[in-house]
């Protein structure tokens, strides 16, 4: 188990000498902050977590943590996503910083957009709707076209079979998005080009398994398109029994479709065990519910297999060649296990394996799912929950926190919003039982201790580490080392300078709050952000989308590999780290010096 004060050192400390003064301090080599849990005495005036936390700009340094509407009035909002901006939050409903301008009905943002700009760098812009941060009122756009060529937003349901907002711009500018919930209306001024029409479909993922992982995910490689067959697309690739995602290698493969080569303009699974799938979803801007996931097949025999697609009926379908048995798609859910380090295995790894049968969680009817650990040891933990006992599935992680009026209870969000989704971090003050619910249909959880101890979430990054193979004064691959922290800049920005060998690789990733590897910052190579991983970017506190797209972003969704640097010269370089945007870099130091 997790021990904040033997493997901590100075991460999350708790000082408890009686239930009415017990207080949880985070500390860090720099600051402390007090978090007095006087309001653990009941009364419905008492919110967890602080309540100075509410609806407060992250920064891309925090879990936002949002007001609960099931116990109080809340302030109606609605917030504009889409690779409009440079956050590496740009599809992330819960940031407060998404929230758009209130005007009587009306919401409207104004946002600079380049002809040059987007994800592509062509002009064109990926873009939906939420209301109230929630994920069962996202708004996007179906086939049915306005007499001026814009197409109608839907919203429920029927946004599971609809798209994202395309747009294309002509010109440089600022323009404004406006949206009318009530009435599913929207607009933008200047008027953009509304693209409606897929004039060519990819499939992207594992199924090309002798691509590297900068290439499986990226929709603009020419052998990646599809073949139009009527009203369906395919294309037939070769699966092994042995292939698939790598580190598996069991025959389990896991794609996507994208359109006009643009994966925000994209298919995803959609998990109700009929081979259908969900608009709108590229591998960043996934739905993020449980019934929202990359598709998931598995095959039992080498051989050739069609993979096919009909985008007017959001279905697709795998054909094995002739003699070869089924394939298997995952995409369904009939069960939920709950994974993390709340559990004691030999082998860390099986603490996040969703076929361990005791992760199992239970049905107690109405699609709720629950399941009771006894944890042993105060301190910090990780959790996340799995689908179907299939990790590919994509977990749901941790999305917001809400308010809570019970303070042995956290109540929180769930999402799969890769690559940047982090695992649910809180804190254990004692020992006991603890009761994980899961709401499937809202994608909400609650961690509750049946002890009444007083639970508290873990929601900001005070410091960050550069964690990785470098040479003393710095402790190597030491994530809880003081000797690794880094300096803050400014409130996203943290910056290192190090003495680094000519022509030696050094590989590292950046940690947070000395927390050991919990929350981990690298580049994940399958988002097609990035060409590798060498930190070039030249300009990391102002890094447009642009750049983001050339130079890669920082995440925090799975274990992408160590970033790499190799320096031509001795010398002292700056590794900078901007957790808002996500850019890096690692580049020679004023002077080169790190006097």
């Amino acid at each position: 188990m997790i021990s904040l004060f033997a493997n901590l050192q100075k991460g999350i400390r708790f000082l408890q000498t009686s239930f009415g003064l017990l207080a949880i301090f985070f500390w860090t080599a720099s600051s402390c902050i007090l978090f007095p849990l006087s309001a653990f005495a009941a009364s419905n005036l008492d919110l967890v977590p602080n309540p100075e936390l509410v609806d407060k700009p992250t920064s891309g340094t925090a879990i936002p943590v949002l007001c609960n509407p099931d116990f109080q009035q809340c302030e109606e909002s609605a917030q504009l996503l889409g690779t409009i901006d440079n956050n590496r939050g740009r599809w992330n409903p819960f940031l407060p910083e998404k929230n758009m301008i209130r005007d009587g009905q009306t919401y409207y943002k104004e946002v600079e957009l380049e002809a040059n700009g987007g994800r592509q760098g062509d002009g064109i812009y990926a873009l939906r709707f939420v209301t109230n941060h929630d994920l069962r009122q996202t708004f996007k756009v179906d086939r049915q076209i306005d007499s001026t060529g814009k197409p109608e937003l839907v919203t429920g349901d029927r946004a599971e079979r609809a798209h994202n907002i395309m747009i294309k711009v002509d010109r440089d500018g600022v323009y404004k998005i406006s949206f009318n919930p009530a009435t599913l209306e929207y607009n933008i001024a200047p008027k953009p080009t509304y693209l409606t029409e897929i004039r060519s479909v990819q499939l992207n993922g594992f199924v090309w398994d002798d691509e590297n992982m900068f290439q499986k995910f990226d929709e603009t490689r020419n052998n990646h398109e599809m073949t139009k067959n009527g009203d369906w697309w395919e294309k037939t690739v070769p699966l092994k029994t042995n292939g698939g995602i790598d580190f598996r290698a069991d025959g389990v493969y896991q794609f996507l479709f994208s359109a006009n080569n643009n994966e925000d303009w994209g298919f995803g699974g959609y998990n109700d065990g009929k081979g259908s799938l969900a608009g709108g979803t590229g591998f960043g801007s996934s739905g993020g519910k449980s019934n929202n996931s990359a598709i998931t097949i598995q095959v039992f025999e080498d051989g050739d297999y069609t993979i096919r697609m009909n985008p007017k009926q959001y279905k697709f379908e795998v054909k094995p060649a002739e003699g070869l048995p089924p394939v298997k798609i995952w995409n369904d859910v009939t069960s939920f296990q709950l994974l993390g380090t709340i559990y004691i295995h030999e082998d860390d790894k099986f603490k996040f394996d969703p076929t361990k049968e005791e992760h199992n969680m239970k049905n107690v009817g109405s699609n709720v799912w629950t399941k009771t650990v006894n944890i042993d040891t105060p301190g910090l933990y990780s959790a996340n929950f799995a689908i179907s006992e299939e990790l590919f599935l994509d977990t749901m992680a941790l999305g917001a926190w809400l308010e809570s009026d019970e303070p042995n209870k956290l109540i929180g969000k769930a999402w799969h919003g890769k690559p940047n989704e982090p695992n649910i971090f809180f804190n254990v003050a004692q020992s006991g039982n603890y009761k994980f619910t899961y709401d499937a249909d809202r994608d909400r959880f609650s961690i509750e201790s049946l002890s009444n101890a007083p639970l508290q979430p873990a929601t900001t990054i005070e410091t960050l580490q550069l964690v990785g193979s470098f040479d003393k004064p710095m402790e190597a691959w030491q994530p809880t080392s003081e000797a690794n922290n880094m300096q803050r800049a400014d409130k996203s920005m943290f910056v290192k300078n190090v003495e680094l060998e000519a022509d030696r690789k050094y590989e590292y990733k950046y940690a947070a709050n000395n927390w050991g590897w919990l929350w981990v910052f690298a580049d994940y190579e399958l988002d097609d952000y990035g060409q590798d991983f060498s930190g070039r970017n030249p300009d990391p506190a102002n890094s447009t989308i642009e750049d983001l797209k050339e130079y890669g972003q920082l995440t925090t969704h799975g274990d992408p590999p160590a970033l790499e640097f190799t320096p031509k010269s001795k010398g002292c370089y700056t590794f900078t780290a901007n957790l808002e945007t996500g850019a890096y870099s690692v580049q020679p130091s004023k002077n080169n010096t790190c006097d």
